[in-house]
């Protein structure tokens, strides 16, 4: 399995079911969006979130 997929697997576990659920309605409206759309939605994550994989995690310190 990549590691991406692991890395969101164990966040995903660790939610409650209704985060879960919204995890996976918001999953659902985003695969329905087009190319453009997608492309707004990451970059406007990107700068909120910064890059993922090189930061360490708030939680467990990885």
């Amino acid at each position: 399995m990549d590691e991406k997929v692991k890395r969101l697997l164990k966040v995903y576990t660790e939610l409650d079911y209704s985060q879960r659920k919204e995890v996976r309605e918001y999953i659902e409206n985003y695969e329905k969006k087009d190319f453009s759309e997608k492309r707004n939605i990451s970059e406007s994550l990107n700068k909120s979130l910064g890059p993922l994989m090189t930061n360490v995690c708030a939680y467990c310190g990885k």
